[in-house]
């Protein structure tokens, strides 16, 4: 009967996170188009991503004391409610300073599920299962980001038949999507989740910076400035590019997410042949050459499949990277300083991003989407050797002491 419990919380638990990863990602496919209706350039929807992921790194303590002091299952009903409300708003905003408060306070939000999933899930699952619980979770959460794309593409031609006169289209559909996020709430309240004990409050300690974790954290800079330039502005840039509607851009984006589930089911093999100190540039140097694809890919309609694919296997390739450098940092990372090493790895990868996405939209409102698109990829294939220079040994050490036990 225990294990039966289990199970049905974890379900329930799992339908939740579903329909969130639903909501926020047709909010994400469709929320830059609505923007660029109202008139918006590249420029303004960088600063927007730069800010909105500021507000995550800010988001990020307080949401953990918040699941401290009032349980896991308040703060995901503070982070779903408070996403749909913000999501609403976001859409029924037109004025520049009322978007970036509001970008912010999205950011802070997407952090409080971000730092509530892994504490739940280990609540929720023994400590044997959780790394197939884990990798249903994120499967789950590829499907919703594929599902959004087939069915938010769609959205707005639904709306406006069905709620003909009430409104823009895309603002329906994006209200619909934080109706969505809210929908969460529905299985949370059947879920019970227990209260960690309380701890008097104390202020946690800077994480110290060992030579890997320097060497290890030098080597992320640039990649993560490569990997946060262009992503959030692939809609716009079919939009502008392609002539592409909706709903074309919504398949690219399933695509997309299709081909990340082959580049994880692949990953562990790549690296298993290739090593780590091998693997690792290899995913950086075709996620490079992918975007080289990506700008080369002629701007008109017949162009369109080819930059969709250049697109799939841009993102493939950053996919297949992650579990690589997550099992670099932590093999080579001490049990008692992994949770700082971690803390370290986020706090570099949500700033290069904020900082990278500002400066991308930027460079496309004054030069166009080719040459930035160039200058990137040189940045992808410059952290390469950054990685062979400054991680190479080590990640064969690893290897070697693998093969050795």
């Amino acid at each position: 009967m225990g294990i039966v419990a289990a199970a049905v919380r974890l379900i329930v638990f799992l339908l939740a996170a579903s329909l969130y990863n639903l909501g926020v990602s047709v909010f994400f496919l469709l929320y830059n188009l609505h923007l660029l209706d109202l008139g918006y350039q590249e420029s303004f929807l960088g600063l927007m991503t730069g800010i909105q992921t500021a507000g995550s790194i800010c988001g990020t303590l307080p949401a953990g004391w918040f699941g401290s002091r009032f349980g896991l299952r308040a703060a995901l009903g503070v982070t779903f409610l408070g996403g749909a409300l913000v999501s609403v708003a976001r859409a029924a905003a037109t004025g520049q300073t009322v978007l970036l408060v509001l970008a912010f306070l999205g950011g802070i939000a997407l952090a409080g599920w971000a730092v509530s999933v892994a504490p739940t899930i280990s609540q929720l699952v023994p400590e044997a299962a959780r790394p197939r619980a884990f990798s249903v979770l994120m499967a789950l959460g590829i499907g919703m980001g594929a599902l959004a794309g087939l069915a938010g593409g769609r959205l707005p031609q639904w709306t406006s038949r069905l709620l003909a006169g009430l409104g823009d289209p895309k603002q329906l559909a994006l209200w619909a999507g934080a109706a969505v996020v809210a929908s969460a709430l529905l299985p949370l309240a059947a879920l019970r989740l227990e209260r960690a004990p309380a701890t008097p409050p104390q202020r946690p300690p800077v994480p110290s910076l060992d030579p890997f974790l320097r060497r290890y954290l030098l080597a992320a800079l640039p990649w993560n400035l490569f990997v946060g330039a262009f992503p959030s502005f692939f809609n716009v840039y079919f939009s502008r590019l392609y002539g592409a509607e909706t709903s074309q851009v919504g398949l690219v984006f399933a695509g997309a997410q299709a081909a990340q589930v082959a580049a994880v089911l692949l990953a562990p093999w790549l690296f298993a042949r290739l090593g780590l100190a091998r693997g690792i540039p290899v995913t950086q140097v075709g996620a490079a050459a992918m975007l080289v694809a990506l700008a080369a890919a002629p701007g008109t309609g017949a162009g369109m499949l080819p930059a969709a694919v250049a697109y799939a296997g841009y993102l493939s390739c950053q996919w297949m990277s992650d579990p690589g450098w997550l099992s670099l940092l932590m093999n080579r990372t001490a049990p008692e300083r992994r949770s700082g090493g971690s803390a370290w790895n986020f706090f570099v990868v949500f700033s290069t991003h904020a900082v990278a996405a500002t400066a991308f939209g930027a460079a496309v409102t004054r030069l166009g989407y080719a040459r930035p698109l160039l200058a990137v990829s040189l940045l992808g294939l410059l952290s390469a050797g950054v990685f062979r220079k400054s991680l190479g040994e080590t990640a064969s050490e690893i290897a070697a002491e693998t093969s050795a036990r």
